[in-house]
């Protein structure tokens, strides 16, 4: 899968008691891109505590951390309507911004 398709698919992940879901994308030329590859991962509570960089070793090696799902799916709504982004693609480049510059 690429990033702008789990961005738009984003609702389609529910975290749950026991685990919840993290977003991990390759950076192409140093940055994430909406055709980044990317790894979402259902992660254990205690899996969660690990640090990012050792689940992103440990799971999906040469991906970088993108976002928990949660995050992603929260701002992805905040984003969804607002004015300024109407396609798509404005959509997936705003969470993308968010993600690299803002969270």
């Amino acid at each position: 899968m690429i990033l702008s398709e789990i961005i738009l698919q984003c609702d389609q992940y529910l975290d749950s008691d026991e685990f919840m879901y993290m977003v991990f994308a390759k950076r192409l030329n140093g940055k994430f891109e909406p055709f980044s590859e990317v790894q979402v991962l259902q992660l254990t509570l205690d899996e969660m505590e690990m640090e990012l960089i050792d689940i992103a070793n440990l799971k999906c090696p040469g991906y970088d951390y993108f976002l928990e799902m949660n995050i992603l799916q929260d701002i992805f709504n905040e984003i969804k309507n607002m004015d300024e982004y109407i396609l798509d693609s404005e959509k997936v480049k705003g969470l993308i911004y968010y993600a690299e510059f803002d969270a």
